[in-house]
């Protein structure tokens, strides 16, 4: 008989098999589950060697698999190297931030910054690089936004990225004021690309650096997979940064596990995408895909949507989509064509079906592939939408934060009608659909709890409901499935991922609660007290 060289017990252990937790055990052997045992019988495979944990109540799962994140970008962000300007209620209070952080940081060459909203400005008028250029003149300023669609600079970052008023873009767009002259601002990713190879650029060490304190700060938060979804291209920069993630991965310095999609839009020669899926194609470090953006977002009316704004009547979305159909059409073929899972990034109702649109053609061209393509975001979705998910194998990727980082904004640019089907997840569900969760960090943190809070009670920060009353819940078990073995299944790797069963990667996570026996608004203020990632102790409070 096998020992275990851990065995992990509680009155509340949650498989993500059943709908409950029972009183139990499980047992650890190398980097693999041994057993799962309900009552006292994972005691049998107790040895003097075995390492045991008693958890009392608390609740005991398989470790957090966020299904949506920006790893280099959350990483940069999660350091000293960048200032938070999230709690910023203003323009001027933002420039207040970002000039304290420049005065203490004398030895950045770069002011890098992000988490500015317009929501959280009161919808006051979009910012501008005047009040950067005043605050630092002396270098260049990059503030990424809260959603990672629009970049505000002053004018030493507009220089550096070379950018001029009327310069091309893939797609997205150059702010420029009633004069024609630039005014700092750079929507979407396509356009914002300059500045973001800027924003990105350190030295091998820091990157190395970096990535060591992102990893600590993962695991402390259960995290034990999450993704790079930026869509990083195929050119050198992006190679030389992969070949670093690569080799902290073979040397065993990642503690969560990385699935990287790689760039998508208006292409159908996927060679490259298929070279880096062969390179890099390690346990903790995998290209998996191709992901693309086709929309914005609401908050700056980049997102499509099939109908025009309640509040600005003049369009269905700025700039949107970020590409026609059939140019779409043939890339998702192409890529499927080439074994490539495909990923969209959807926000408004109108690019969710252009989106479904192109999977339907893949299928009618590639057949019934197995690959695992996605929708991203779906903050609203035209019900007729809806059963399309489970017909055509479409994945749901959502963040249930996103609802409360929103505060309600979608009622004011959809009107409360149509928010009826704002965050669907209910819906999704109940019509066959896989669900898989995320933070998209770090547009939020990737604190999985709140988003958690947010799919199973629909509430703003400050308690208040969330968008309007539409019976858009999860139950708790459903929301922790989502958030393990539901986007392990987009990862292509629910086989060995997602939920305590013997025989899977032993990567399991142990709360000081059992979020089953709570009041729902303590959920959100769940902490960790264990993660084991590969059968190994990689935070402990």
């Amino acid at each position: 008989m096998e020992f275990a060289d851990i065995i992990l017990k509680s009155n509340a252990v949650f498989t993500g098999c059943e709908d409950e937790p029972f009183a139990g055990g499980v047992a650890i052997k190398g980097n693999k589950i041994l057993a799962v045992e309900k009552g006292d019988g994972i005691d049998a495979f107790k040895s003097g060697e075995t390492k045991v944990y008693q958890y009392g109540d608390n609740l005991i799962m398989a470790g957090f698999v966020d299904g949506h994140d920006h790893l280099w970008w959350g990483a940069v962000a999660d350091s000293d190297h960048a200032v938070d300007i999230t709690a910023s209620t203003s323009e001027e209070e933002a420039v207040e931030m970002i000039k304290k952080y420049a005065e203490e940081h004398p030895e950045e060459p770069r002011i890098r910054g992000f988490g500015w909203f317009p929501a959280n400005w009161n919808d006051a008028p979009l910012p501008t690089k005047k009040s950067l250029d005043k605050a630092v003149p002396d270098r260049p300023v990059y503030m990424n936004s809260a959603d990672a669609h629009t970049a505000w600079l002053n004018t030493k970052a507009l220089e550096e990225s070379g950018y001029r008023p009327d310069m091309k873009v893939a797609a997205g767009s150059i702010g420029v004021d009633e004069n024609g002259e630039m005014n700092g601002l750079i929507y979407e990713p396509d356009a914002m690309e300059n500045a973001l190879n800027n924003y990105y650029d350190f030295p091998d060490d820091q990157i190395r650096s970096i990535m060591h304190d992102f990893m600590k700060g993962l695991a402390s938060k259960g995290v034990t997979s999450l993704s790079e979804m930026s869509a990083d291209d195929y050119v050198e920069m992006f190679h030389h940064r992969y070949q670093v993630f690569k080799e902290m991965a073979e040397a065993g310095e990642f503690t969560s596990r990385v699935h990287a999609y790689t760039a998508f839009m208006r292409r159908t020669d996927f060679t490259e995408a298929v070279k880096w899926k062969k390179e890099f194609d390690l346990p903790t470090f995998k290209v998996v895909g191709v992901k693309g953006f086709l929309d914005g977002v609401t908050s700056t009316y980049t997102g499509l949507l099939l109908a025009p704004y309640a509040d600005r009547p003049d369009t269905i979305g700025d700039g949107a989509p970020l590409d026609n159909q059939e140019s779409l059409n043939a890339s998702v073929i192409a890529a499927n064509a080439a074994g490539l899972p495909v990923r969209i990034h959807c926000i408004g109702d109108g690019a969710v079906r252009m989106g479904l649109d192109a999977y339907e053609e893949s299928i009618k061209v590639n057949g019934r592939h197995g690959l695992i393509n996605t929708i991203e975001h779906i903050e609203t979705i035209d019900p007729a939408d809806i059963p399309r998910f489970a017909q055509l194998g479409v994945v749901a990727s959502m963040q249930g934060e996103h609802l409360p980082q929103e505060n309600n904004e979608k009622v004011t640019r959809l009107g409360e009608e149509r928010c009826r089907y704002e965050w669907a997840w209910r819906s999704l569900l109940d019509a066959g659909a896989k669900l898989a969760l995320g933070t998209d960090f770090p547009v939020v943190y990737y604190n999985q709890f709140p988003g958690i809070h947010a799919t199973v009670a629909r509430k703003n920060y400050d308690g208040s409901p969330a968008g309007v009353e539409n019976g858009e819940y999860l139950t708790i078990a459903e929301a922790l499935k989502a958030n393990t073995l539901g986007s392990a299944y987009v990862y292509g790797r629910d086989h060995e991922l997602g939920s305590l069963e013997p025989g899977k990667l032993a990567d399991v996570i142990v709360m000081d609660r059992n979020l089953f026996d709570v009041p729902v608004d303590d959920i959100k203020d769940t902490k960790i007290l264990l993660t084991v990632m590969d059968g190994n102790v990689v935070y402990e409070a």
